[in-house]
């Protein structure tokens, strides 16, 4: 399959494995799960994963699917699931599932890896390779009362070396970041001077910026938005998929 078919079912499935379907059983109770005969699956290899799942290979998960005239007692697949019950027993509701080969593994997992990015990157404006030649906070034109979760708007000036993805012109641009370490922030990267990297951004209008800051202006908002410079090839990669 090629990345335009793989793409959608990575992006619906949370968990994703090569596993072999084993004998079925009836001695298990599954009245947590309004499901039918759901399908013993063995976890062989696992391609994305959450942090809990992640040492799950080697054991067996139950699969709930529309499709279980395709699931023959030792078959081989890839599967594309979701995770519904993590108690004695692991109940998954399959998206879809497709033939398994060592290539085929390695192909879902890279591009399972590789979705994150080329989501930031597809979204992007505009993205460079620059550095930041100043990083100085909102200034408010008079005192405000900041709440817990207030962002602490922060902008970066960049000098830019070169272009990635994008049409801008100018040498210099803005950059608006939460310098707040708040949980609702924390994730965003804080810029300072001197950094160099590559920088995935997103173009606010001045209607869509914060009202302190009232002019157009770039965006970053999360980890992947920052990125060092040896990283150029995956970004290049996820403009250009294959």
């Amino acid at each position: 399959m090629n990345v335009a078919e793989l793409a959608p079912l990575i992006d619906q499935a949370g968990f994703i494995f090569r596993g072999r379907v084993a004998a079925r059983r009836t001695n298990i109770n599954f009245t947590v799960v309004n499901a039918i005969d759901p399908v013993p699956v063995i976890v062989d290899e696992i391609l994305l994963s959450t942090e809990v799942m992640g040492g799950f290979a080697g054991r067996e998960v139950f699969m709930i699917s529309d499709s279980l005239a395709a699931l023959a007692e030792g078959a081989e697949l890839v599967f594309f699931t979701n995770i519904l019950v993590l108690g004695d027993h692991v109940v998954v509701r399959e998206v879809d599932h497709i033939e398994s080969s060592a290539d085929t593994a390695r192909e879902v997992a890279q591009l399972a890896n590789e979705r994150p990015l080329q989501r930031r990157v597809t979204a992007a404006d505009l993205i460079v390779n620059g550095l930041v030649i100043s990083s100085t906070p909102v200034e408010y034109g008079s005192p405000v009362a900041r709440s817990e979760h207030d962002p602490d708007w922060w902008v970066a000036r960049v000098y830019v070396r070169s272009v990635i993805k994008g049409q801008d012109g100018s040498r210099d641009i803005e950059i608006l970041f939460a310098n707040s370490i708040d949980i609702a922030w924390y994730k965003t990267p804080k810029l300072r001077e001197g950094m160099s990297a590559i920088f995935t951004l997103r173009r606010l209008d001045a209607h869509e910026a914060p009202s302190e800051v009232g002019r157009p202006i770039y965006q970053i908002t999360d980890p992947l938005d920052v990125l060092p410079a040896e990283r150029l090839p995956e970004v290049q990669r996820a403009i250009q998929p294959q």
